[in-house]
């Protein structure tokens, strides 16, 4: 009863921040935006940056004081995507453009197999010598191993991996190959064969990758907007910062032909948690042992993930912090990609614990009533595992929701975005409902595009410059969203 009173009065918290899509509109547009969205009992907006053909240039500045300014006219937050365009990690082109060194890096490896006995031979480092760098300058060998191989299993037998790295010489291994069928592996760091779409990005696993977003992204706002940060100025909003090492969702260690995410500081981490060389250990990373590769497949991912919470996602909650603002958004879930390589950060709580909200994501139909089966056909040609969708997703964020004390038991939902014009209020206030029901409090929609209707950018959009009437969606909605979710 006291929250509907409170929705009765006009006392209520504001739950909904949408996404307000920004194209370089026009004053008039973009003020009769903000005065749609304020009249419909929305209290904040998150502006997404995507579409905008000058971010951080003339353009962006002149409408984000556009909007700034409005929002704090009518009382409103402001919440900021914190990249020119998902997935976040592009730092603006500033990582492609001046800072290079701080792309991905990846391991790789490659290997040839040999019969001994044979003293005294000599083999051409065919793999050694490209991925030294003949083909690109970038690559870094690592070392050279060997391991003694079951051919018939694909086994190797961890007992006799050797580091034979100090036998190459221009281009030739020296080696006396002991009795038995070997494999000789290159261990590669590499900067090919990641995933094509992020290849410019930033390595979330070293912390001066991230600082470039934090001073060219955060700082430019802060800068501009300082005496409003804590005020009108929410915070900024993570888009499905990944790994990236490889296309698609479900890439786990082993189970996939890919490259690994790298960077330096995980090899001397490998060391300290393996109490051993960790080099000679590295080709199980990509080839199986009798079991035995489990304990530093396990290792490495829980290292990875741990270098991906601290020095991607921690370090920006941080700064946020101390600015006295809030950092959230959420990672690709789909499928359970969360907790895999590629398309996720390998961990779900590792990857956001440094975000003062938990998040997650529903968009592309991922979640229709009746399809709640493991595998349906709708947006993607790999199809949706529909028993996670309904039954995991919600449960997973509101879980960390509560146990990360930061969090203050918010968990928000990116939704509706991309169901297309036939998504309508029936199937969004199901949706709405299921999430509240799980333990969801805050809603990001996508929401307002002020590009003219129909924009065909992940629709359905709200408001639609006063067009909303023909698609059934709007300001409309949230009329009904508010004393539903009070």
């Amino acid at each position: 009863m006291k929250r509907l009173n409170e929705v009765l009065e006009g006392k209520e918290e504001n739950y909904i921040l949408p996404f307000f899509w920004q194209h370089g509109e026009s004053e008039e547009i973009l003020k009769d935006y903000m005065q749609k969205i304020y009249e419909a009992d929305i209290k904040a907006v998150c502006v997404e940056a995507r579409p905008h053909p000058d971010y951080l240039g003339p353009k962006w500045w002149q409408d984000m004081d556009l909007i700034v300014s409005e929002a704090k006219k009518f009382g409103m937050k402001v919440w900021i995507l914190d990249d020119s365009h998902f997935p976040t990690g592009y730092a603006a082109g500033k990582i492609k453009e001046e800072f290079p060194q701080y792309k991905k890096w990846y391991l790789n490896v490659k290997h040839n197999d040999y019969v001994g006995p044979f003293g005294g031979a000599k083999i051409l480092t065919k793999w050694f010598d490209s991925y030294r760098g003949r083909k690109n300058p970038e690559n870094i060998c690592l070392g050279i191993v060997a391991g003694k191989i079951n051919l018939e299993s694909g086994d190797i037998d961890n007992t006799t991996l050797i580091d034979i790295t100090q036998n190459e010489i221009n281009g030739v291994l020296h080696w006396d190959i002991p009795e038995g069928d070997w494999r000789i592996f290159y261990l590669v760091k590499t900067r090919d064969g990641g995933e094509e779409a992020t290849k410019d990005y930033l390595n979330p696993l070293v912390k001066e990758a991230t600082k470039v977003l934090i001073d060219t992204v955060y700082e430019a706002h802060y800068e501009r907007y300082k005496s409003e940060f804590g005020k009108t100025i929410a915070g900024f909003f993570s888009d499905e910062p990944r790994f990236g090492n490889a296309k698609g969702f479900y890439h786990s260690i082993g189970r996939s032909d890919m490259v690994l995410p790298w960077s330096d500081e995980v090899i001397n981490l490998l060391d300290k948690e393996l109490s051993e060389k960790a080099l000679v250990q590295l080709p199980l990373l990509f080839h199986k042992s009798n079991g035995y590769e489990n304990k530093i497949r396990y290792s490495y991912m829980n290292i990875v993930s741990g270098l991906y919470g601290q020095n991607f996602t921690t370090q920006l909650g941080d700064w946020c912090r101390n600015k006295d603002v809030e950092y959230i958004g959420h990672i690709i879930e789909d499928n359970n990609a969360h907790s895999r390589l590629g398309y996720g950060p390998g961990h779900f709580f590792k990857a956001l614990e440094g975000q003062d909200m938990s998040g997650i994501d529903v968009v592309l139909s991922q979640i229709v009533p009746g399809m709640d089966k493991e595998n349906f056909s709708s947006a993607t040609i790999g199809g949706w595992d529909g028993e996670f969708f309904h039954y995991g997703l919600a449960k997973l964020g509101a879980s960390l929701g509560h146990l990360d004390k930061k969090k203050q038991g918010r968990t928000m939902c990116e939704v509706f975005g991309a169901y297309g014009w036939a998504e309508g209020m029936k199937l969004m206030k199901w949706i709405t409902d299921h999430m509240l029901v799980r333990g969801v409090n805050y809603f990001v929609p996508h929401a307002f595009s002020p590009k003219e209707f129909p924009d065909w950018d992940c629709p359905p959009h709200f408001y639609a410059g006063g067009k909303d009437h023909e698609v059934r969606t709007g300001v409309q909605f949230e009329t009904w969203f508010k004393i539903i979710y009070h």
